[in-house]
Formats: C-alpha cells, sequence, structure tokens
C-alpha cells in the first residue's frame, strides 16, 4: 500500500471516531470549533438537511404502496334499508294472495365479504415497484448530494472566518510596529534630532492599520453569521466566546501526488449526484416496462360470500350464498394510445441517457478543474511563503537603516506596506489551500465517506475507499 493511501485510511479512519450525529447543545458547550466538528453540526442540524430526508421518507412509503399490489383486496359491506309499500301496491299483491294481508312495512338487510386478486397484469406491479424503487434511491442520492454540497459551503465559511482572522491579527502586528515607530520618532523629536513629521506619518500609518483591524473585524462577524446558518442556529449568531481553531501552516513535504485518473474513477463511484442520474436511467427503463404491461392480457380471480335476510339481523347460514371466478381480460384496440404511451416513455429514457452522459462529463470538468486549482494553491503557497520571508528580512534591514539615518522614512512605508501586502496574500494562500483541498474531495465526492459509514439510511452506494484512491491531503 502506498504512503498515500495509508494516509487516506488514517484521515478516514480518525473521523470515523466522531459520531455522525452532534446535539444542537454541544456547540454551546463547546470553546474551540474545528472544521470537522461544525460539518458533522451542519449535517446534523441544516434545516435544508432534514427536508431532504422527509423527502427520502416519503419516497420509502411508496415502495410500501407499489408492494401492496402484489396482495389481494378484501372488502367488506353491509346494508340495511327499510321501505313501506303504497296502500294500491298493498291491494294489488293482496289480490295476486288470493286476499291474504301483506305487511306494508318492509325491512332487508344485506352482509357482503368480497375478494379479489389480481394473479397477473402482464408485470405492470414488478416495474411499479422498481420505479418506487428508484424513485427512493434517488431521492437518497440528492439528501446525500445535499449534504455534500453542505459540508463544502461549511468550509468556505469556516475557511472565510479563518482569513478574517489572519488578516486581523496582520493588521494588528502593522498597527504594534508603527506605534513602537512612533515612540522612537517621539523620542527623537523631543531630543531634536526627530522632525514632526515622522510623529504624524506613523500617527497616520496607526490609523490605516486600525481600519484595516475594524475591516477584518467585519468579515469575520459576517463569515461566522453565514456559518451560524449553515449550522442551522435558530438564532443567527453563534455562541458568545466560541473561537476557531488555529488553521496550521502546510509543508511542501505534505503535499501528496494527485492522480487525475484515479479521481476521475472515485467521482464516477462516488459523487451522489451522478448515481442519482444512474437511478434515474434505471427508473425511466422500468418506466417503459410499465407501459408495455398494457399490450397483456389481465388474469384476476375474484370470490364473494353474500348474505340477504329480511325483517331481522339476526343471519343464519341458510341466508348467505357464494360466488368464485377467474376472470381473463385483454384490450384488442385501443386506438394506438398504448403504442403511442411506449414510444414516450422510450423517448425519455433515451433523454435521460443524454443528460446522464453530460452528467458525467459534468462531473469530470469539475474534478480536473478542481485539481488545477489544487495545484495552483500549492505553488501560491510556496512562492508566498518564500517572498514573506524576503520582504520581512528586507524590512528589518530598511528598519535598521532608519535608526542609522541611512534609509529614508519613505522607505521604511513601502518596504512595511510591502510586507503587510506579502503577509495577506500569504494568508490567502493558506486559505485557499485548504478550501481547495476541500473542493477537491466535493468534487470526487470522498468528502461524504465518513458520514455514510455510519448513515442509517445508506443504501446501493459504494462507501469503501479504493486502496488506489487519488484522494488529495493538500
Amino acid at each position: 500500500m502506498s504512503g498515500k493511501a495509508i494516509f487516506l485510511l488514517l484521515v478516514v479512519s480518525s473521523m470515523m471516531a466522531t459520531p455522525l450525529r452532534v446535539a444542537a447543545e454541544t456547540l454551546d458547550q463547546l470553546r474551540v470549533l474545528d472544521l470537522e466538528t461544525a460539518q458533522r453540526i451542519a449535517l446534523a442540524d441544516n434545516p435544508t438537511l432534514a427536508a431532504a430526508a422527509e423527502r427520502v421518507e416519503a419516497a420509502r412509503q411508496r415502495i410500501d404502496q407499489a408492494r401492496a399490489l402484489y396482495w389481494p383486496s378484501i372488502d367488506a359491506s353491509t346494508s340495511a334499508a327499510a321501505s313501506r309499500l303504497s296502500e294500491n301496491d298493498a291491494a294489488s299483491q293482496s289480490l295476486l294472495l288470493s286476499g291474504v294481508d301483506v305487511d306494508r312495512d318492509n325491512e332487508t338487510y344485506q352482509l357482503s365479504l368480497a375478494a379479489s386478486w389480481l394473479l397477473f397484469d402482464g408485470f405492470s406491479r414488478k416495474f411499479s415497484n422498481l420505479i418506487a424503487d428508484y424513485g427512493q434511491q434517488e431521492s437518497e442520492q440528492a439528501r446525500r448530494d445535499g449534504m455534500r454540497l453542505l459540508l463544502q459551503s461549511v468550509a468556505e465559511s469556516y475557511y472565510g472566518a479563518q482569513l478574517a482572522l489572519s488578516n486581523k491579527a496582520i493588521a494588528e502586528a502593522d498597527f504594534k510596529f508603527n506605534a513602537q515607530q512612533l515612540a522612537e520618532a517621539r523620542i527623537r523629536m523631543e531630543l531634536g534630532a526627530g522632525a514632526l513629521s515622522e510623529v504624524l506619518n506613523f500617527q497616520v500609518q496607526m490609523n490605516n492599520a486600525r481600519s484595516d483591524i475594524l475591516i477584518a473585524e467585519r468579515d469575520y462577524e459576517l463569515a461566522f453569521s453565514g456559518l451560524a446558518v449553515l449550522l442551522g442556529r435558530k438564532s443567527g449568531q453563534m455562541p458568545e466566546g466560541l473561537a476557531l481553531a488555529k488553521v496550521e501552516m502546510v509543508e511542501e513535504e505534505q503535499f501528496y501526488e494527485l492522480s487525475p485518473e484515479q479521481l476521475l474513477q472515485t467521482a464516477l463511484s462516488h459523487r451522489p449526484d451522478l448515481l442519482g442520474q444512474e437511478v434515474n436511467l434505471q427508473q425511466a427503463e422500468s418506466t417503459v416496462g410499465v407501459n408495455q404491461a398494457a399490450l397483456y392480457p389481465k388474469v384476476s380471480l375474484n370470490g364473494s360470500v353474500d348474505g340477504n335476510r329480511a325483517d331481522d339481523v339476526d343471519f343464519e347460514g341458510a341466508d348467505f350464498g357464494s360466488a368464485l371466478s377467474l376472470n381473463l381480460s385483454c384490450n384488442l384496440f385501443r386506438g394506438g394510445g398504448d403504442q403511442a404511451r411506449i414510444a414516450e416513455a422510450r423517448a425519455s429514457k433515451r433523454e435521460v441517457a443524454r443528460l446522464l452522459e453530460q452528467q458525467r462529463n459534468k462531473v469530470s470538468s469539475e474534478v480536473r478543474q478542481a485539481i488545477t486549482r489544487l495545484e495552483q494553491a500549492r505553488q501560491q503557497l510556496l512562492l508566498q511563503r518564500a517572498s514573506e520571508q524576503l520582504v520581512e528580512q528586507t524590512r528589518d534591514l530598511v528598519q535598521e537603516g532608519y535608526r542609522a539615518g541611512q534609509e529614508s522614512l519613505s522607505r521604511l512605508n513601502e518596504v512595511q506596506r510591502d510586507l503587510v501586502r506579502t503577509q495577506s496574500r500569504l494568508a490567502l494562500a493558506l486559505v485557499a489551500l485548504y478550501t481547495n483541498r476541500q473542493g477537491l474531495t466535493t468534487a470526487t465526492g470522498e468528502s461524504l465517506i465518513p458520514y455514510l459509514k455510519g448513515d442509517q439510511t445508506a443504501a446501493n452506494t459504494p462507501q469503501e475507499p479504493a486502496e488506489s484512491s487519488g484522494q488529495a491531503t493538500y
């Protein structure tokens, strides 16, 4: 087993050690929130995902409805009727009965138990069951795709907040640097060796840094509020005092080789939207079978037990009769409607097949784009780390020269601004690396693997990562 595959299995195993379900109250008990915990909470409490789960349950109930067609239907009925003959009708009947008095008031009671069983319907029930089953699978895959996209959205909001924190730290360091320079400038001015313009310059730089701090704080609050919505927080706010886990710097030796072909194969096996489209094709094929069933004869068995009694409800055995029949029916002509419905179903199947082909092309494109973005993020991180070290060294040298009177104030301002910009680009590159790493697992569908392991509704989806998976860690 390759080192890359071993690392993947360790990552999956560590994520599997934590249960999927995290109660909403857990977030209020946390002091530090990491990405994995945030994603688990979102999967457990996000209202949109909960609505998708209800759609899956509705589809599951449609399966039971389709299975019920295989069972016989048993109906019980009873009736009671009262009637009163007119005087003329009573007189007429009395004459027919040689003058015997006729009771004008009559009561009749009926009791019936009937059963019907469809023995053969041209396999219509078989294909109806398949359609319901595929519908449930399609709903399940749609729910999983919602999970996949939700995991990505949580990661983007989480890392957006991390970027804002990094920018705030950079601005605070810039403020501290200029505050130190301001203190030294005031001392020089009091000793007659400095100018007021230097003092004013550093005050302006401090104000600029303070403005950057306020902007970073605003960005953090916005990102944190967005994360709260994704986590299903009814208040739309995160708990007071909750901090984010520190994002660690990634070293070059932590980069792993990306195999486009392996990643593409993984995506074809794991992407829920693609699997759902494949199920949709099977459903369309079953619809063709349902329509073809109209060309076959239907065989049914019918039986009934009927009881009739007059004047009272005290039924006896002699009041009951029974009937049993075996019926066969076959439509000979319906104006070509059946053939038209079959042709329509076949055309729909071809449409779904085309859409499946398009979806496969789309998934392949998304994976390749994700690989490209991750590769670029890696190179940007290496470049910005090297630049940050060079610019910081330059700033320190200029600072020493400025104190010795060998460098100008404008040059010191310039190198300090260069350092702040470079540090900001480094923070952006690090966040982009983490975000694009998540983006690649989202594109391949591998981000779902740890959560589908404990999913009780999981069905018909590969859940074990292949040993040769091209999963990227960074």
